[in-house]
């Protein structure tokens, strides 16, 4: 029988299982945009830590939450139980065709056997709080003071965040967040309280109609994203094959994103197989506001630092309403849905030939309708999806377990230039994806020698213009990845990606004015634990841009060493990484460890050196401190940064302190 570590020890590893896996998934969200908000991604893997799943109970859906299982994995596990019958002990899923064992060994903590105590018992309540705050030394210049005296952030240079959740073993639940962000107000000059204070109450019981409602702020998604994604977006990334959204769901939320998420509520009746869903939201929104009055876009950012932006805080309300109704089968799942989305006011941005195709006005509709057919080792879904009754997008793809070892996905996207859809978040190549159409293909084969490759081509092409594409254009994405596990405790993984983006280029020298920007990035990764107490993970990675101005090109290397006590009531953390590049373009993005269920993938641009330290501290069972800092140390500039943001040094360090309250 093949070793796997104890249950004591999975349990006190299971955050450490999870981030490891995150670190991927998290460097891709930042390599795709800076923009991207990974809170959402925090709150399904805290989710997914507190709420272990018995998998014998558990169906698709639940088994889906286990976001490094890939659906041929889920399938086969599904299959197994319907064969064999349930589960015993963590042993018997070694039997489960494609389920190698360090997959198991992450699996472990995040599951129960046995049959559920249909009894609830006393009435019993537990939860846990997080309380972070963090602090710049150094001072921007939105802090400095002017002539007059004054500055123009009215907020102090600290950020605070408080979150707490409750659970009962009554079927309710609750929640509630407070975040204000660095140089913003608070109990004053526009802002009453923090900046963000919200939370929610859930009801959730499988048995009888009324199966699940919620009242406050939640995430929702439906289908594959084509109408309504408040979560984060699926990205291509080395999980090739996990090209399906498996987030299609309405939970409870306290993601610190103020722009995205919903505030209102849902019920979810059932009846068998069937479940009707209806939903509403009404928030507030950041709109900029031109001199005649108009809303010209809306804010994302969520800052509220200055007159400005306070003047620009809450003046817009949106609002959203709708429906799904779904049926689960045993092969065949089913849904359809309508949603509708208003603003209180038109937005009335200006109209550019990029932008002559995106959504104004003050209100749309989407309806959609999807699918997913599961049969043996083939998945097959979709979603086709409509605008005003007329604007069609679609989005189809299968995963097929072709042979012991060996899975397959492709899917195919096609999105009508004059599709509207505000909260849409399909995986596509570009954010604004109206005209878009592409093909993609992934495969992930499981080698001899413990070895796994992976790899995805991705061809995409856009009907009309884009920011910085004056001409309707063409690209392509590749990428290959190699993973060799050498026991259980080291891994050494190489990933190379090259691209082919459309840019502007001088009339003259191709045909329409375009021409492809060349992208080539090789990751070199090696962990190894030396013995339980050490761990260390060296990086590598080059990045090469052919430009249609000047080559680029950038490189760094970084070593991070981690130290615990036995007892795991210590642990130490430290990280040193040198960079260099020749240009923006050529920036590399590289996960860095950070405080329990805190992301961070900055940017390295320029010449210089980055070290951070962090100590995590378990002064009692139900009592955990951290305190981190981290320093940017540049060779190529005396400042830092550009507009409020700006620092006159050639350093810049980050302070965190979080405190964690089990009760």
């Amino acid at each position: 029988m093949v070793f796997l570590i104890d249950a004591e020890g999975a349990f006190s590893q299971i955050n450490e299982g999870l981030q490891e896996w995150a670190e991927e998934v998290a460097s891709v969200y930042a390599e795709e945009t800076e923009k991207e908000d990974l809170s959402f991604f925090i709150e399904q893997l805290i989710r997914l830590a507190g709420n272990p799943i018995n998998i014998n109970i558990a169906g698709r859906e639940e088994l889906e939450q286990i976001f490094f299982l890939t659906d041929i994995q889920v399938e086969n596990i599904l299959f197994k139980r319907y064969v064999n019958g349930p589960f015993l002990t963590i042993y018997e899923l070694q039997a489960v065709e494609g389920l190698p064992v360090d997959v198991i060994q992450k699996m472990e903590p995040l599951l129960v056997f046995g049959i559920r105590d249909t009894e609830p018992g006393k009435f019993r309540i537990w939860g846990d709080s997080f309380m972070r705050t963090g602090y710049q030394p150094e001072k921007a210049k939105g802090f400095e003071e002017n002539n007059s005296g004054d500055k123009l952030y009215l907020g102090d240079r600290f950020s605070l965040y408080e979150r707490t959740q409750l659970q009962t073993n009554r079927y309710f639940s609750a929640g509630m967040i407070l975040e204000k962000d660095v140089g913003e107000p608070m109990f004053g000059r526009g802002i009453e309280g923090f900046d963000l204070m919200s939370g929610y109450v859930h009801y959730k019981h499988e048995k009888g109609i009324l199966r699940e409602v919620l009242a406050g702020r939640y995430s929702a998604s439906v289908g594959q994203g084509l109408v309504l994604q408040s979560g984060m977006p699926m990205r291509k990334s080395s999980l090739t094959t996990s090209i399906r959204n498996r987030r299609a769901d309405f939970r409870p939320s306290l993601s610190a994103s103020e722009a995205f998420g919903l505030e209102g509520g849902y019920a979810v009746l059932g009846y068998k197989s069937f479940e009707v869903t209806p939903f509403f939201s009404s928030k507030y929104r950041d709109g900029r506001v031109d001199e005649a009055g108009d809303l010209t876009s809306l804010r994302e950012d969520g800052f509220h630092r200055t007159a400005t932006e306070i003047m620009q805080r809450h003046n817009v309300t949106e609002q959203i309403a709708g429906g799904k109704v779904s049926w689960s089968g045993r092969w065949l799942n089913l849904e359809a849905g309508w949603l509708k989305y208003r603003l209180d006011r038109p937005l009335k941005s200006d109209i550019l030939p990029y932008n002559k195709f995106y959504f104004r006005g003050k209100q749309t509709d989407n309806g959609w309708l999807g699918y997913v057919i599961s049969r043996k080792n083939l998945l097959v879904f979709g979603e086709v999806a409509v605008n005003e009754m007329e604007n069609i997008a679609l989005y189809n793809g299968l995963v097929w377990g072709a042979a012991p070892g060996f899975s397959l996905s492709l899917s195919h996207r096609q999105i009508s230039m004059y599709y509207k859809a505000p909260l849409a978040g399909p995986m596509a190549e570009s954010c604004s994806f109206q005209g878009e159409s592409g093909f993609y293909c992934g495969i992930r084969w499981e080698l001899p020698w413990q070895l796994v490759f992976a790899s995805y081509f991705d061809y995409y092409r856009f009907g009309w213009l884009r920011f910085r594409v004056d001409a309707p254009s063409s690209g392509f994405d590749w990428l290959g990845n190699v993973e060799k596990d050498f026991g259980r405790d080291g891994r050494l993984q190489l990933k190379y990606r090259y691209r082919e983006k459309p840019v502007n280029r001088d009339v003259g020298l191709s045909a329409n004015g375009i021409a492809h920007q060349k992208y080539n990035h090789l990751k070199v990764q090696y962990r190894k634990k030396i013995n339980p107490g050490w761990q260390f993970t060296s990086q590598m990675q080059w990045h090469f841009v052919n430009g249609t101005e000047e080559n680029q090109e950038g490189q760094m290397v970084a070593q991070d060493l981690k130290w615990s006590n036995e007892k795991q009531t210590i642990a130490l953390t430290g990280r040193l990484a040198f960079f260099s590049t020749t240009g923006y373009e050529a920036r590399l993005y590289s996960y860095e460890p950070h405080v329990l269920y805190m992301f961070s993938v900055p940017a390295y641009s320029g010449r210089g050196s980055r070290y951070l330290l962090m100590g995590n501290f378990k002064v009692i069972p139900n009592l955990h401190l951290w305190f981190r800092v981290a320093r940017w140390k540049y060779n190529d500039r005396d400042v830092i940064g550009s507009g409020n943001q700006q620092v006159a040094s050639s350093r810049k360090t980050d302070l965190t302190f979080q405190v964690r309250i089990k009760f």
